[in-house]
């Protein structure tokens, strides 16, 4: 063999042996992490998700429910599951604080709860919020228009709670209203709530109230909170008799029984979206969304008792992919994300909601204090 065939077949060898080494390089590189990304998780990896337990207002239950937010949650390395429990009423839930996370519906319920249980909170974040909002139809919104109780602006309902407050003032009845041919019903003109012991939602409302009440401004005596409550605000929950202890369950009600069985249903405005968006078909065309004028903003805290929690409320207030999720269910976002909501809805062709920045009149909660001594006070009228 001539000496350059020698040379050849040599080189040949030197650049298979090379190939050989840097495959088993880059195999070595992929099995210790480096290189090229992981693959998706495997079934083995799934069972290593990190079980986070809650405890959460009832309108957010399908959220946390959603399979994309689950598999949100999933590629952070968690499991998050989820029991329900009226926002107010997480402060007294036994064993509360061995949970990883709260998600009470308003900053007033959350400061509740951390004044009971403080030295076992970690952190607090309000990923998200919902404005307080009224589920009704077109004969009591025509009625309501009519006497000056309601009005239509840039296609929004909106309805006026000091004239509303007027009314429950007086005791008047629809059939007492002009025009109640379109909704003759001998009842109270009133609005269904929650349970304002437990829930958060009628805690609110009871904030809303107060404030119109009291000339649109905040009490801040608890005196004066107590003579209130007495003198006009139990009213609005003790003659409805008797109250559901979460939101989810009169917003089901007007869905199952319609506008004219339940004329005034107080929700939150996530509630009305989310069904608009995910199951349109209860919506009719006769329900209408009505805001309180003013209304009062609920913002969903998610109160941390453990590194665990801590890992859901930033993937709640972070991740642009959940944010998506949690606007498809019709909360409104703060934070670098907030866009989301107003694309969501745009982009499922939603009408009669307010868009964001329209809101020019917001009522203010009171203080914790103040809050639970008119409920305090209305609690031992019941």
């Amino acid at each position: 063999m001539g000496a350059r065939a020698k040379t050849l077949i040599a080189g040949v060898a030197l650049i298979v042996a090379a190939v050989v080494v840097a495959g088993a390089i880059a195999l070595l590189s992929g099995e210790s992490g480096g290189g090229s990304p992981s693959p998706e998780p495997s079934t083995d990896q799934a069972e290593e998700l990190t079980v986070v337990r809650g405890v959460i207002g009832s309108e957010k239950e399908s959220l946390f429910a959603d399979p994309e937010a689950r598999a949100i949650f999933a590629r952070y390395g968690l499991d998050v599951q989820v029991t329900t429990s009226g926002s107010w009423a997480m402060a007294e839930r036994p064993g509360i604080e061995e949970a990883d996370f709260a998600s009470p519906s308003s900053e007033i319920a959350a400061a509740h709860l951390v004044d009971v249980h403080g030295d076992a909170v970690l952190s607090t974040t309000r990923p998200f919020y919902s404005p307080l909002a009224l589920a009704t139809g077109d004969a009591a919104l025509d009625v309501l228009s009519q006497n000056g109780i309601a009005e239509q602006r840039d296609g929004v309902w909106y309805l006026d709670m000091a004239a509303y407050l007027d009314a429950v003032a007086a005791g008047r009845r629809w059939t007492d209203l002009v025009g109640s041919d379109a909704y003759p019903s001998s009842r109270n003109v009133m609005v269904t709530t929650t349970d304002v012991r437990s829930s958060n939602s009628a805690l609110m409302y009871l904030c809303l109230a107060s404030y119109v009440l009291n000339g649109n401004a905040v009490v801040t005596s608890e005196d004066a909170a107590r003579r209130q409550a007495s003198d006009s605000l139990a009213r609005l929950f003790l003659d409805q008799g008797y109250s559901q202890s979460s939101s989810s369950g009169p917003w089901e009600s007007f869905l199952s029984k319609g506008p004219m069985n339940q004329p005034l249903t107080l929700i939150y405005e996530s509630q009305y979206l989310e069904a608009q968006m995910n199951e349109p078909a209860r919506v009719t065309s006769s329900m209408r969304i009505c805001y309180p004028s003013p209304t009062i903003f609920s913002d969903h805290v998610v109160v941390a008792f453990s590194e665990a929690g801590q890992r859901v409320q930033d993937v709640l207030e972070n991740d642009a992919d959940m944010a998506r999720v949690i606007a498809r269910h019709g909360f409104r976002l703060n934070g670098a994300n907030s866009a989301a909501f107003a694309e969501t809805v745009s982009g499922a062709s939603l009408t009669g909601y307010a868009e964001d920045g329209t809101f020019i009149d917001a009522a203010q909660a009171p203080s914790y204090e103040v809050a639970d001594a008119m409920l305090q006070t209305i609690e031992a009228l019941y």
